[in-house]
């Protein structure tokens, strides 16, 4: 599975990052989180292809854009700086746990100068909340040990009996009940563009 990207400039399973940053950046109140418009489509994908080693992350978003079972509208956010240009993205997509819904979390990326500086942080929040208001129970994500929990999110597995569709790390593999109930218990499965049998 294509991993996350950290706005922290740490690397998650399946992505790698400069860590640049640049003396410049806005302080973190300053970023601008919204829900992606069409007009943002080329901009969110030159962030992920900025942000990774490879095209794979940018092509997964633009799969799972196309996917009409896996697209949730309003649930792809970028953080714009002050100039309006946006710098980072976060997407949010249907997958279940067993038979019930919840959202994956992946792919988030922030272009390398903006890294270590709150970009990420704020369109990840935002997105959440986003999926709070549209009734999401729980959300997955397979990233970073020590970024992640910072948003709610705890090892899926041992805290909440969500297990990974592959032998993945208990501590990267991670789940957040959006709700405060109890998330189901089960096995993931992850929308067909991820690639995951």
């Amino acid at each position: 599975m294509s991993g996350t990207h950290d706005s922290d400039g740490s690397p998650t399973p399946g992505g790698t990052s400069p860590g640049a940053t640049t003396p410049h950046a806005p302080a973190p109140g300053t970023w601008h989180p919204r829900p992606e418009t069409a007009r943002d489509i080329p901009a969110v994908r030159r962030i992920h292809l900025a942000a990774f080693e490879t095209a794979g992350e940018a092509d997964l978003v633009d799969a799972l854009r196309r996917d009409p079972v896996a697209w949730l509208p309003g649930l792809s956010y970028v953080t714009e700086a002050p100039d309006g240009i946006p710098v980072a993205h976060a997407l949010l997509t249907r997958c279940h746990v067993d038979d019930v819904p919840a959202v994956a979390l992946a792919p988030c990326a922030v272009l390398p100068g903006y890294q270590k500086c709150g970009a990420g942080g704020a369109v990840i929040r935002a997105l959440l909340q986003a999926a709070r208001e549209a009734g999401e129970r729980t959300a997955i994500v397979l990233g970073h040990a020590p970024y992640y929990p910072r948003f709610g999110f705890a090892p899926a597995a041992t805290r909440f009996g969500i297990l990974p569709p592959q032998p993945w790390p208990d501590e990267a593999f991670m789940a957040l009940s959006l709700d405060g109930s109890p998330p189901p218990r089960g096995t993931v499965r992850y929308a067909t563009a991820f690639g995951i049998a």
